[in-house]
């Protein structure tokens, strides 16, 4: 089949629909307890709900997002840290664990495992550092529409991997005073790495509100939570979602689900679905 725009084969990318390549995104913020975790799993299911091959990665060495999946972490060589150290040299494919398939879609994993707690130290030691998840990824761009990457709670050489290999950037928040300076440490960061690694600037997709206490018209109930919310209106950086705490989000990670599979009537669906048109919709 070929395109009436150029006459090309339907790989073109002026194809209706045709995504050149998988887009990667980094969930990420070094502050922990922030919604890193509950963000990559709903988001992916939400984009997996549209049709979308989804890829999570569990860089995280604590490994909520293999728990909240119930999941078994990979126990041998052939699994992430392997792969990034160069103690396993396979195929990347064989350490990718599928999930679901919901509708067309397909939301699939490569979980986390011990070996990650050290893994940063073997990295230390190895060239071109920073680019190793980049390298493992690169097989997989024709394979997925979107790869999320659930990062550590930290501004080490794992965040940097997943900043040097992603595309762009989503940044989980909360409502409280010490969101604003983390924020701050983070865009540093992204700057400084920009500059010395990147060819291409990061796409800041934008800040996800999480587990905000809503009161009277969804707004933040206390205080200090609308201060907060002002002060991230006023940055350059867009607010893409904002998540209400409740209990669907918590029951969905009881049971394995994601919340879209889980309630998909409820409002925290509807936040994620509305942030996966907005990340489908940079990656057309």
């Amino acid at each position: 089949m070929k395109c009436e725009t150029c006459e090309e084969c339907e790989t073109c990318d002026n194809q209706p629909g045709y995504r050149a390549s998988m887009q990667i995104t980094a969930v990420v913020n070094q502050k922990g307890g922030v919604g890193k975790t509950t963000t990559t799993i709903n988001l992916g299911g939400a984009l997996a709900e549209l049709g979308r091959r989804v890829l999570l990665i569990d860089l995280d060495p604590q490994g909520h997002l293999t728990e909240a999946l119930q999941l078994s972490e990979a126990p041998d060589k052939r699994n992430l840290a392997g792969i990034l150290t160069g103690a396993w040299t396979g195929s990347v494919e064989e350490i990718i664990v599928p999930y679901s398939t919901p509708g067309s879609g397909r939301l699939d994993v490569i979980v986390t495992t011990l070996e990650m707690f050290t893994v940063g130290r073997e990295l230390d030691r190895l060239r071109a550092r920073e680019e190793r998840l980049d390298r493992v990824l690169a097989p997989l761009k024709d394979l997925y529409d979107h790869c999320l990457i659930d990062c550590p709670p930290a501004l080490d050489i794992l965040t940097d991997n997943a900043l040097t290999a992603a595309d762009g950037v989503l940044i989980p928040v909360q409502a409280e005073d010490s969101t604003l300076r983390a924020l701050r440490l983070l865009l540093a960061q992204i700057d400084a790495l920009e500059s010395e690694l990147r060819r291409t600037p990061l796409t800041l997709h934008g800040m996800v509100v999480s587990m905000l206490d809503r009161g009277a018209g969804g707004q933040a109930r206390s205080n200090i939570g609308r201060s907060v919310i002002n002060a991230l209106e006023g940055l350059p950086l867009p607010i893409v979602a904002t998540v209400p705490r409740g209990v669907p989000i918590s029951e969905a990670w009881r049971y394995g689900r994601t919340v879209t599979d889980y309630a998909p009537d409820s409002e925290h669906a509807t936040e994620f679905r509305t942030l996966a048109a907005v990340l489908d919709k940079a990656s057309a």
